[in-house]
């Protein structure tokens, strides 16, 4: 399972999951095992619903989304939530998303079960940038499409199997406002099966392990830029956070640039990190603006 370390987190100011709901199962292998050992019926409805969130949670991974289980009773309507990194944005998409996997006709009420689910949202999934996602192994229905385009939350359909693969993924206008105007599908042939990916301006959308990839890359090009050791690491975005509080490493500056730090905001930084008083660096700071 791709993971993104807590330091990772930070560094790049992604939101911090919450806890998972249960320490007995964290993927779809272990959750299998757990299902054999306790004899949980593969016909009960937890057994699907966990094995199609799981399910869901591995597909698409493939489509740059970084997915974090929490279903529970305190889940708020939600099963899975987490970050949509796509190119060129340099702080990702959150997400909120349900999973059906129903066999019955799919509603517009899902739809709006879907939007009740932003005001109760945990702490770092609220306000701008946030997108819900409904996944289920049905197509949408013309009320449920209706309903998507009708509303005022951004919000992604997609079509996953109930064993994986991406057959049909839709999104309305309040998605475009975010700035995804590079965002496409096409279809996929493999075998016998017929599927559809994502693409960004005609190119396949990389997948979380080259993002991550490229986050570990440039993370490493970030703390180059100070000359301390692994064991510093954790004091360095200390001190980053606390005189420039926006800044980031940048995945996708034209300039290849890592920083978008001035050279004498960096040479501010390596003074505090020789001894220099934060707080005094930071009243000269102001003193010059």
């Amino acid at each position: 399972m791709t993971s993104i370390s807590a330091l990772t987190r930070r560094l790049f100011k992604l939101p911090l999951p919450p806890p998972p709901p249960t320490t007995n199962h964290t993927t779809l292998p272990t959750f299998l095992t757990h299902a054999t050992r306790t004899a949980l019926p593969p016909t009960s409805t937890t057994y699907i619903g966990t094995h199609y969130e799981y399910t869901t949670q591995r597909t698409l991974l493939h489509s740059a989304l970084l997915l974090h289980r929490t279903g529970g009773r305190s889940d708020s309507g939600l099963d899975l939530l987490g970050t949509w990194h796509l190119p060129t944005h340099e702080h990702p998409l959150r997400v909120l998303v349900q999973c059906k996997a129903l066999k019955t006709k799919l509603g517009p009420n899902l739809v709006r079960e879907l939007e009740g689910t932003f005001s109760q949202a945990p702490v770092g999934w609220r306000g701008g940038g946030v997108v819900g996602v409904l996944v289920s192994p049905r197509e949408a229905t013309r009320g449920v499409r209706e309903a998507l385009s009708r509303s005022r939350f951004p919000l992604v359909w997609f079509l996953v199997g109930l064993e994986g693969g991406v057959r049909q993924v839709l999104w309305n206008e309040r998605v475009e406002g975010l700035g995804v105007g590079g965002l496409g599908v096409r279809v996929v042939y493999g075998g016998d099966t017929e599927g559809v990916e994502l693409t960004w301006e005609g190119e396949e959308v990389p997948g979380m392990e080259d993002v991550v990839s490229r986050m570990e890359d440039v993370q490493r090009r970030w703390f180059g830029m100070w000359d301390v050791g692994v064991e510093r690491y954790e004091e360095v975005v200390g001190v980053v956070e606390r005189l420039f509080p926006e800044e980031k490493p940048l995945l996708y500056a034209a300039d290849g640039r890592v920083s978008g730090l001035s050279g004498e905001e960096r040479e501010i930084v390596r003074r505090c990190l020789q001894g220099a008083d934060i707080e005094q660096e930071r009243a000269r700071m102001r003193s010059t603006e």
